[in-house]
């Protein structure tokens, strides 16, 4: 019989798992998100750097220093004009952005997912991603005329294509050897779509909402400068004909942060509804 000289600690190492400490480990997970967030910081104080001293050596009544600029956003906010802008703005970005999602994300999942309906509507989807659609707008303006529904429908013109192209694309990436699996143990065409395509699909089809509410902010400022001059853009085109500099900076400042803080909450949203649907609890 064979005597082992590993002692009874050297056996609890063996059997012991080595595991790396948690501490270190997220440390070097939060290192690159620091530097991330350091470069981008380190960005914006140049750009602000640079207008500041631009606006304030040879800006002139055109180009109003930074703090010019944000002085004049409480006025704006005191007199009572920005908030009912604001309100005018994005009422045809609370009705267009959400058609655009449903029949976007609709129409792209039948076309990635219908051989025939693929042949029938691809084509005039990529047609809508290569024509300028401000050009579109004055033929919307003289079909619906200056109203509230002319303005949803260049939101939905905007945004509509490019979330329909990105769902398309989303739902064809996906392995087919995971959809004839899921048949092959008896699934459901809705098990399917509920169970495989939607969950692997999921960071795409944000991706597409994600561009599609860009693309809807851009039409409804695009089409309040061009043929409708109400809201933000409206704004915008009575400060720029009586030259007040301050005053025109500041809205294009809100409508900047307002684009900003919307992409940021989706997101958000999109980490949060993808972690939950992976089944993680952070």
């Amino acid at each position: 019989m064979v005597s082992s000289s590993r002692t009874p600690a050297v056996l609890d190492r063996e059997r012991t798992p080595a595991t790396p400490p948690a501490e270190p480990a997220r440390r070097r997970a939060t290192r690159p998100r620091v530097l991330v967030w350091t470069f981008r910081l380190a960005i914006l104080a140049v750009a602000l750097g640079g207008w500041q001293w631009y606006g304030a050596t040879s800006g002139g009544v055109f180009v109003p220093s930074m703090t010019q600029t944000l002085a004049q956003l409480p006025e704006l906010a005191s007199s009572g004009v920005l908030a009912p802008a604001l309100w005018s703005s994005n009422t045809s970005l609370l009705v267009g952005y959400p058609l655009s999602a449903v029949f976007g994300l609709a129409i792209g999942f039948l076309v990635g997912r219908r051989r025939t309906a693929d042949r029938a509507l691809s084509y005039w989807l990529d047609v809508a991603m290569v024509v300028p659609i401000i050009a579109t707008v004055p033929v919307v303006i003289v079909a619906l005329g200056l109203t509230f529904t002319a303005r949803v429908a260049v939101v939905v013109l905007f945004a509509l294509p490019v979330i329909a192209m990105n769902a398309r694309a989303a739902v064809r990436v996906l392995d087919p050897h995971l959809i004839e699996m899921a048949c092959g143990f008896g699934a459901t065409n809705r098990q399917v779509w509920t169970g495989v395509i939607l969950p692997a699909a999921a960071p795409h089809l944000f991706t597409a909402l994600r561009i599609g509410l860009g693309r809807a902010i851009s039409g409804m400022v695009v089409v309040e400068l061009t043929l409708v001059p109400v809201g933000l853009g409206g704004l915008l085109l009575d400060y720029k004909s009586s030259f007040a500099g301050p005053s025109l900076y500041a809205v294009t400042l809100v409508i900047i942060a307002e684009g900003v803080l919307l992409v940021s909450l989706s997101q958000a949203g999109e980490r949060w509804l993808i972690r939950r649907m992976r089944g993680e609890r952070r």
